[in-house]
């Protein structure tokens, strides 16, 4: 369904295209946006992000360090990229973020900032005339804490939380919002005495999220913005204590994990019904255990043993069934102290055939030894080292982005030109360094963020020789041109 391919973690379904390594000479600054940072140190500087594909056109936030907020969207061009809403930089030490883009069908949602009402809900069809706040949840000047934005069909869901005074806790609200004042009403009050979570969850036209009573029970709950189609699932554990992370949709289903105050940890699958709701397989308290996605008849998790610190991929069949070892990966560092390897990135198309995941090796401090691009089909063979090192900064992840099945882009890191995007057909002879786009003048690393699909563009947004943070994309194509001199 249309309105479910707005998700800015989803690359379009595109599992059998075959498209060639984009080019350096296809990768360019799409526009000058802002300033030049004041601030002046490349990795902290805040670009264009929030991307979003709303009626097929690109639409994104700019946040300024001064405080200027704005809503723009762009076609790929220069003239193309224009600003849709500016919000004025508001009273005090700091203006919220213009953030959470959700595109409905017909409206696009987000939260921004204004001088007279504080952050509060905002609507857009995409013009300057046709974009407004739309309603004052909390009001005056103070700010509404929204949460997790959701489009379930043509109608918005979402949470507000508030602070409790009296019982000086979080009050959990669930929203709907139809884009006018009138439209936009309370769901359901969860109250103070529960931890709402809500993880990227949807099957259907219906979030998913968690419940976690604060002294008892953990359960499922879904809505789709109703009173009749907001209810519990199933009731997952009945002790306290209990966390649910690492949720990862896949297709038709959605994979979660819950850790057990025991150090047990499940994995779980759902597919929206409560029937469908069934724990896959539980593990010890010796290793850790992450989620990585599903490939065909199988979920693929990874365990980390806490004394050998070396990691293994297993298989879950995902009609039941014991997991299955596939394959350990090493680790140079196992025998040389504090050096646990972790999932750091996980990216897959939706339907795909591969899973490409990053993997960082930990030390004693802050930052990893080693982090490193790996790409599996569910097999021994079928898994790869694509490239090391990524990013060694504990203050800059690599972002990892499945733009095909044959196609995924990341940061990595060279002495000779600092961390840089990157691009891999799957294969070690297809990975390269996609473009060299800061100097040394620029501190030597750009720094990429929030690669994200639209057509036949990558987006993303990069440090360069504007001192800043730009717009940037790359051009895809199936029409595959003589390689070019390897990186």
């Amino acid at each position: 369904e249309a309105e479910l391919a707005q998700e800015p973690t989803s690359a379009p379904e595109v599992t059998a295209e075959g498209l060639c390594l984009p080019t350096a000479a296809g990768t360019q600054r799409v526009k000058t946006i802002l300033p030049p940072s004041e601030l002046g140190i490349p990795r902290f500087a805040m670009g264009p992000g929030s991307f979003v594909d709303f009626q097929g056109t690109l639409h994104f936030a700019v946040n300024d360090e001064d405080g200027r907020r704005g809503l723009w969207r762009s076609t790929g061009t220069d003239a193309g990229t224009t600003e849709v809403k500016g919000f004025p930089a508001t009273a005090g030490t700091w203006t919220p973020l213009l953030s959470q883009l959700t595109a409905t069908p017909a409206q696009l949602f987000f939260q921004a900032p204004d001088a007279t009402h504080g952050a509060e809900l905002w609507v857009s069809n995409g013009t300057t005339a046709g974009t407004r706040m739309v309603k004052d949840l909390t009001p005056g000047v103070e700010d509404s804490y929204l949460t997790h934005l959701t489009a379930a069909g043509s109608t918005l869901v979402f949470f507000k939380e508030t602070h409790d005074a009296t019982a000086s806790a979080t009050r959990y609200e669930l929203w709907r919002s139809d884009g006018t004042d009138a439209g936009t009403v309370r769901v359901r009050d969860f109250g103070t005495g529960v931890d709402v979570s809500y993880l990227d969850a949807k099957q259907g036209n219906a979030l998913q999220f968690f419940v976690r009573e604060l002294q008892g029970a953990t359960s499922l709950w879904r809505t789709d913005g109703t009173s009749a189609g907001t209810f519990q699932l199933k009731r997952l554990d009945a002790g306290p204590d209990t966390y649910p992370n690492d949720v990862r949709p896949t297709g038709a289903q959605t994979l979660f994990k819950l850790d057990e105050p025991s150090g047990l940890q499940e994995l779980w699958k759902t597919d929206g019904t409560a029937a469908g709701t069934v724990r896959l397989a539980s593990f010890g308290s010796t290793r850790g255990m992450r989620v990585l996605g599903a490939l065909g008849t199988y979920a693929y998790v990874t365990t980390t043993s806490y004394s050998t610190q070396y990691m293994v991929i297993y298989r879950v069949p995902l009609t039941g069934g014991n997991p299955e070892p596939v394959v350990t990966l090493p680790n140079d560092y196992a025998s040389q102290g504090e050096a646990f390897p972790y999932i750091d990135a996980v990216s897959q198309v939706p339907g795909g055939k591969k899973l490409y995941f990053a993997v960082a090796i930990g030390s004693n401090g802050p930052a990893p030894r080693d982090t490193q691009l790996w790409v599996t089909n569910g097999t021994a063979g079928g898994t790869t080292l694509l490239r090391r090192p990524l990013s060694l900064s504990d203050e800059y992840s690599s972002p990892v982005y499945a733009a095909a099945d044959n196609l995924v882009f990341f940061s990595a890191y060279q002495v000779t030109d600092g961390i840089e995007p990157w691009v891999s057909n799957g294969t070690v002879a297809g990975t390269r360094r996609l473009k060299d786009i800061a100097a040394p003048a620029q501190g030597g690393s750009s720094y990429p963020r929030e690669f994200f699909r639209l057509g036949s563009r990558v987006y993303f947004s990069a440090y360069d020789d504007t001192l800043n943070a730009q717009l940037w994309s790359t051009q895809l194509s199936n029409a595959c041109v003589a390689p070019e001199d390897a990186q």
